[in-house]
């Protein structure tokens, strides 16, 4: 009897541990097979985009630089150290261009640290899928502003409307 009940509780334990594994494990971001994308992508408001500015120092010098996209998005992704477990995603559509940028923690005291990714043309079906999509904010009526850096103590968690990434 006793037996019995240990051969069942392995089994069950086997099998939670097997699901969850199959709930956590992503889909490969299309041409980054490296990369596992959780969930669906979010656009990004302006007010978003600005946060993540703060957030990630490449990302804030890419839009100075560059001007500012015609869409922004978030994506979940599965944690790679030192990494944050989302991208910050941006399609130029008028230059062809679509940018990932990644935060990294290094140390307490680098609390903007971020990174490009990667850089390539936007797939056709990226294309497709955004302008069927909201526009996170309107570029003719939106000046471009670029928010100043976050002050070392402030520790931010929450990058999507509300809603923790990677909880």
């Amino acid at each position: 009897m006793r037996r019995g009940v240990t051969v069942a509780m392995a089994m069950l334990i086997g099998g939670l541990v097997w699901v969850e594994r199959g709930m956590a494990e992503g889909r490969p971001a299309a041409n980054r097979p490296e990369i596992k994308e959780v969930g669906d992508p979010v656009l990004l408001s302006r007010t978003s985009l600005a946060t993540e500015m703060r957030r990630n120092s490449d990302l804030r010098y890419w839009v100075r630089l560059y001007g500012l996209p015609e869409y922004a998005e978030i994506q979940q992704i599965e944690i790679q150290e030192p990494f944050a477990p989302y991208e910050v995603r941006l399609f130029y559509l008028k230059g062809n261009r679509y940018i990932v940028f990644g935060r990294v923690h290094v140390a307490p005291s680098l609390y903007d640290y971020g990174v490009r990714k990667y850089v390539s043309e936007i797939d056709q079906a990226d294309i497709d899928r955004l302008l069927t999509a909201q526009p996170a904010f309107d570029l003719a009526t939106s000046p471009a502003t670029f928010p100043e850096t976050a002050a070392p103590w402030v520790v931010e968690t929450v990058p999507v409307e509300g809603q923790a990434v990677g909880e």
